[in-house]
């Protein structure tokens, strides 16, 4: 019977350690795009059509498609975004998952400001097999299919829109 294996990273990421793990390797791929706060395209490089985001707000975000759609809102306010990773845990499965437990610094630079706003963050990520019609589907064959974020929102609040699902469950 085929066992799950551990890879543990610490410190600074993305770095020659980091980059023999398969899951990282997409981690950092992802990480980049996010980064950069430029989110056109399509969301099939990153996210699984049947994806879901388990935002720390307590919405859940069901669909590749709806979960770029948000990314793209939220992250609207900044100029530049950067995850500084401080620990990492990859538990690949013999089903071909891998769980990604991340804890980051977030830091996130409004535009027009010199400053950064920082916030710790920890995100769990499953990453599976890469499905989708069209061109570029995945990074390396996989693809995120589930999300949970956890941070203190509350510290962006004054810079983001709520977006719609947030309305629906929460009202205004």
């Amino acid at each position: 019977m085929a066992e799950n294996t551990c890879f543990v990273h610490e410190g600074p990421y993305p770095d020659d350690h980091s980059r023999q793990n398969h899951a990282l390797r997409f981690l950092e791929h992802y990480a980049q795009k996010i980064n950069s706060a430029e989110y056109s395209g399509s969301y099939l490089p990153y996210y699984h059509p049947d994806a879901v985001f388990h935002d720390a707000t307590g919405v859940d975000y069901v669909g590749g498609e709806a979960i770029w759609t948000w990314i793209r809102g939220l992250f609207a306010p900044f100029e530049k975004i950067y995850m500084e990773g401080k620990h990492i845990l990859v538990i690949a499965k013999p089903d071909g998952t891998h769980v990604i437990y991340c804890e980051w610094l977030a830091h996130f630079w409004l535009k027009g400001h010199q400053e950064d706003i920082t916030i710790p963050r920890s995100m769990v990520f499953t990453l599976g097999r890469a499905e989708g019609d069209g061109e570029a589907i995945g990074f390396e064959g996989l693809q995120i299919l589930d999300v949970r974020l956890y941070y203190d929102r509350s510290l962006l609040t004054p810079y983001l829109r709520r977006s719609e699902q947030e309305v629906e469950k929460f009202g205004h």
